[in-house]
């Protein structure tokens, strides 16, 4: 990341919304990063902004890339503690340390949030996003063996998580 005194992380607000939806576009369109095949409206990274800690690398200029950590489920309270993950960055700032930046400041704001524990969920196939978490300490759980379809291909996903308590 090019460091200027202008860098900061923050919480979104809900001016940033259509900027986090562009990025989160970007991933969709790269066909690395999610299932999801329809694009994000501003609306949507509303609704993400209100309901779950999502944090972004605003370079001054421009938002960068963000990253959530929303409810693991919100059907059992006993998985209260535990948030999943998820992180975009902008085509212009990838490995650029913006990722690292931002998820390292979300385990510390989750943590802060009250989570225990931060999951996450990633491609096989994306070694660059598998090569941050391992670097940023993060555990393999294990592989999820055709786990979702993308364009007509079963791709497998390695489930990490972060415990957030030092002490564990």
């Amino acid at each position: 990341m090019n460091a200027t005194s202008d860098v900061s992380i923050r919480r979104a607000q809900a001016d940033d919304a259509a900027r986090i939806a562009e990025i989160f576009n970007q991933g969709l369109e790269d066909r690395v990063a999610t299932f999801e095949t329809r694009q994000a409206t501003r609306e949507r990274a509303e609704e993400w902004i209100s309901e779950s800690l999502v944090l972004v690398l605003d370079t001054g200029e421009t938002i960068a890339g963000w990253a959530k950590a929303g409810p693991y489920t919100e059907d059992h309270a006993y998985y209260e503690g535990v948030r999943e993950a998820t992180l975009y960055v902008a085509r212009e700032s990838r490995r650029d340390g913006v990722g690292r930046t931002l998820l390292d400041e979300l385990a510390d704001q989750a943590a802060a949030d009250g989570a225990h524990k931060l999951v996450g969920k990633i491609f096989t196939s994306n070694e660059p996003s598998i090569a941050l978490v391992r670097g940023l300490g993060w555990r393999e759980v294990g592989t999820h063996l055709r786990h979702g379809e993308l364009d007509g291909q079963w791709k497998d996903v390695l489930v990490v998580e972060k415990l957030l308590d030092p002490s564990d």
